[in-house]
């Protein structure tokens, strides 16, 4: 019993048991003579393309689309085609009885240049039997090129009396060769310039007006490849097995078409015709090494090495969340190509939108390095959320990217073309930068030698103070100490509002008196607490250097009256300073009130006297 996937209508099964019963394969079998069986019956069809009447896998090739009609002892028929292997295969149920059955091949109309090819020890005859009773079976079949097309009829030609003379003989067919050179075109200009070399083991096709395979072959070393001893007709070549790392130059960019690549994108070239007078067929020569009467000697194909693009985008961090976000505008700054030993393939500067690229690169190794940041910016959180596309890719530190690679294999990589990127196959868009503001604050703490509570030169910085930043919801941010010179900074941070306090003052000193004169860049910001007023940064404010903190001794500590120039001594401050100290002012009051009291006391004595 015989399983397929096509049945055969009623007029297709009379046509196929006529073929058998006229190819002399006797009366049918009567179906109580038949045998089931489990095998499978393959029918394969090749043409013969040499046409030497025997079997070659290396030269012949499959025929798809032959008609193939199968049926049993019962007369029951199943029917079908060749596939693309040139394979009818038939397997084992109920559809069909018995095991011996016959085969019929019929040429369509479609494929009428084919004929059937005698029958050999290679090939069966188009009309024949199997037997799967046992075992499986396979039958080849076999079909050639006709060597001319058939006549057509004519009128009968007028009776003559005189002798007839005898026919001439039939002229051979002429063969026909197509080929030429594969090249590798590493300029990609679409042209076989001087110096471009050879490329070899590139597979290429012989494909028929039916798209379907007529030979085969691969590049030579010399980039040449041929097809010989064709019939007339219309062909395509077809290039494939491309080497990696390149891919088909642009088709028929010059004006000399054997010197151009002639396949478009998917590898087929344009149909041509193989005949005499035919566009580009010329009679061969010695140097074409066929045995072809004519070549056409002009379909070409060009590879080229593919092109890479490294482009993405920096951007101002506005939420310091480390990723992109579509409503953060751009920033400029310089970036450099580097090869992985840190030598600089190329330098570009970023557009109006903070956009740069670099194209027409080759597979390689390679990393960015970014630099020329606007004032006060800072690079953000690297690699935060999980889009390649929309993170920061460069160390905060050295402003550098880490080695990454551009070939066919490399991850990140998308059509360049989608991208909207010219100058490349693929592009590597996920290598962005983000920035951050970036601001400070910090100056001096000074010794207030004459107390006025201003910075007068000659006044010196004094070590070793604790200084902290808080922000405006009075939480630490930083502690700092002050350096030998009595400076100290904060930098690298975000807008906001910050205050400071000063603590851990040396022995025997305390605050000088705060925001004295009209200059806030040598007067004393922290009151006698230690800290400051708040102080906003951001762009309008981005590094205030005007936070000075004066340090005087209580008997040096001139009043704010004094301290402005006045000339007045104030009346008594009774303010303690953050040490706990007394102001100057008290001990004068008492010794005021200790003298009137001893005044007093002198005149009441004298007048007892």
């Amino acid at each position: 019993m015989l399983r397929t996937r096509r049945r055969l209508g009623s007029a297709c099964l009379t046509a196929g048991l006529i073929v058998a019963s006229c190819a002399g394969l006797g009366t049918p079998l009567d179906p109580a003579e038949a045998d089931s069986t489990d095998g499978t019956l393959t029918v394969s069809v090749q043409r013969d393309v040499d046409r030497n009447g025997q079997y070659d896998s290396n030269i012949d090739s499959p025929q798809p689309g032959i008609k193939i009609t199968v049926s049993d002892a019962g007369g029951k028929a199943i029917d079908g085609e060749t596939d693309s292997n040139g394979d009818f295969v038939l397997g084992a149920n109920d559809t069909l009885t018995g095991g011996r059955y016959f085969v019929v091949a019929e040429i369509p109309a479609a494929l009428g240049d084919l004929v059937p090819v005698s029958e050999s020890d290679s090939f069966q005859s188009l009309s024949t039997t199997a037997d799967v009773t046992s075992e499986s079976a396979a039958i080849r079949m076999g079909v050639a090129v006709r060597d001319d097309p058939p006549d057509e009829p004519g009128p009968e030609p007028a009776p003559e009396r005189r002798a007839v003379s005898p026919p001439p003989r039939e002229q051979e067919a002429p063969r026909f060769a197509v080929g030429d050179y594969i090249w590798k075109d590493t300029n990609r200009s679409g042209e076989q310039d001087p110096g471009e070399p050879a490329a070899s083991r590139v597979s290429v096709q012989l494909l028929d007006s039916s798209g379907d395979v007529v030979d085969s072959t691969v590049s030579s070393a010399s980039g040449r490849y041929l097809f010989d001893k064709l019939s007339a007709g219309t062909y395509s070549v077809r290039f494939a097995g491309i080497q990696a790392g390149f891919k088909l130059t642009a088709s028929v960019q010059g004006g000399d078409r054997g010197q151009d690549s002639d396949p478009d994108y998917t590898g087929v070239t344009p149909p041509f015709t193989l005949g005499v007078g035919e566009a580009n067929v010329r009679p061969t020569t010695v140097a074409d090494e066929v045995q072809a009467t004519y070549i056409n000697a002009s379909i070409d194909a060009g590879i080229t090495p593919l092109r890479y693009a490294v482009a993405s985008r920096v951007w101002i961090d506005l939420n310091r969340d480390g990723v992109l976000q579509p409503d953060e505008p751009g920033a400029t700054a310089t970036v450099s190509l580097l090869a992985a030993d840190r030598s600089v393939v190329a330098t570009t500067a970023t557009d109006g939108q903070g956009r740069y690229q670099f194209t027409d690169l080759r597979a390689g190794r390679y990393r960015l390095q970014f630099s020329d940041l606007p004032a006060h910016r800072a690079f953000t959180t690297l690699r935060a959320g999980n889009a390649a596309a929309a993170d920061s890719d460069v160390d905060p530190t050295s402003g550098l990217v880490p080695v990454f690679t551009l070939d066919q294999n490399a991850p990140n990589l998308m059509p360049a073309a989608d991208a909207g990127v010219a100058g490349a196959d693929f592009v590597n868009a996920s290598l962005g930068a983000g920035l951050v503001g970036s601001y400070s604050l910090g100056d001096t703490v000074w010794r207030d030698q004459n107390g006025n509570g201003v910075l007068d030169p000659g006044d010196g910085g004094v070590p070793g103070v604790t200084v902290k930043l808080m922000d405006s919801s009075r939480q630490l941010v930083a502690t700092k100490r002050t350096s030998r010179s009595g400076r100290y900074t904060f930098d690298a941070l975000p807008a906001g509002v910050y205050a400071v306090e000063f603590s851990d003052l040396p022995v025997g000193l305390i605050f000088t008196t705060s925001h004295v004169g009209s200059n806030p860049a040598v007067d004393s910001d922290p009151g006698v607490d230690g800290t400051t007023g708040e102080i906003g940064l951001g762009d309008d404010n981005p590094a205030d250097t005007s936070l000075d903190a004066g340090l005087t001794t209580p008997a040096s500590l001139q009043a704010p009256a004094a301290a402005a120039g006045s000339g007045l001594v104030p009346a008594a401050d009774t303010t303690l300073s953050a040490t706990g100290g007394v102001l100057p002012g008290i001990p004068l009051a008492g010794l005021a009130l200790v003298l009137g009291g001893a005044a007093c006391l002198l005149h009441g004595r004298r007048r007892h006297v």
